[in-house]
């Protein structure tokens, strides 16, 4: 059943990432492989919670170049870093 027009619900713009791979229609290993390559944009960390930007979620879709300037945070916790770094 479809919401009706005045639907109040709350869209986050803050997305985990399972949330994210979805909201990109991926699963969330190919999320994690297109993160480690580089392909989709860098999580911000937010009161102690990983979540990446629908906004910047929205621009990679529409083929917009996003920033990529990441820290390295996912890999990290991911444990797929680099050893020399």
């Amino acid at each position: 059943m479809p919401a009706p027009a005045n639907d109040n619900r709350v869209q986050p713009r803050g997305l985990r990432r399972a949330d994210a791979a979805r909201y990109l229609g991926i699963s969330p290993s190919h999320f994690d492989l297109q993160r480690k390559a580089g392909n989709i944009p860098a999580p911000k960390q937010m009161l102690g919670v990983v979540l990446w930007d629908r906004q910047e979620l929205d621009q990679l879709f529409d083929g917009v170049s996003v920033a990529n300037d990441d820290d390295g945070y996912w890999d990290k916790a991911c444990g797929s870093e680099s050893q020399n770094t």
